[in-house]
């Protein structure tokens, strides 16, 4: 049986909902940072653009994978949400970076890279104090480079998975 994702619309009122009133560390909703990371992955299909709006609600919201499935994504887009979901009590942030590009999941492996160069994003540091972005400059450190070279073994590897079958 194939599932049919929600409209792109939905997931966005989904996230906007789920996220309202949550900020960044900067003091910008993040359901902002949720749209620039899904503006950079746009042009990949759907599916990416899915999960670059869904890809920290598990983690940062009451929602589970079960409630995702029963909303009707997809099992492609809920097992790139969950390699997404950075669970803070099992694992190191560089083991979760790692987890990501072992996976050779390439909707989470780019997700990931829109995130980071959100993340990364000089403007999104002026308000943080020097501190934090000292902390955070050194937890984002080596882990787009890492990111982009999974991303292509990931399309090395997916590419005859999208051809055109006659």
């Amino acid at each position: 049986m194939t599932s049919v994702n929600p409209s792109l619309h939905q997931t966005r009122v989904l996230v906007h909902n789920l996220f309202l009133g949550m900020q960044d560390k900067g003091g910008d909703d993040l359901y902002n940072h949720l749209l620039r990371v899904e503006k950079g992955v746009a042009h990949l299909g759907e599916d990416y653009r899915h999960v670059a709006l869904l890809h920290d609600a598990v983690e940062d919201t009451e929602i589970t994978f079960e409630d995702l499935r029963t909303c009707g994504y997809s099992e492609e887009i809920v097992t790139a949400v969950d390699l997404l979901t950075h669970r803070k009590k099992e694992m190191p942030y560089a083991d979760y970076i790692d987890r990501i590009c072992a996976s050779e999941n390439h909707i989470a492996i780019c997700v990931k890279i829109s995130d980071q160069r959100d993340n990364n994003d000089p403007k999104r540091m002026l308000p943080l104090n020097p501190y934090m972005t000292q902390a955070l400059m050194k937890r984002y450190a080596g882990v787009l480079p890492k990111l982009l070279e999974a991303e292509t073994c990931a399309s090395k590897k997916q590419s005859p998975k999208h051809e055109v079958k006659s």
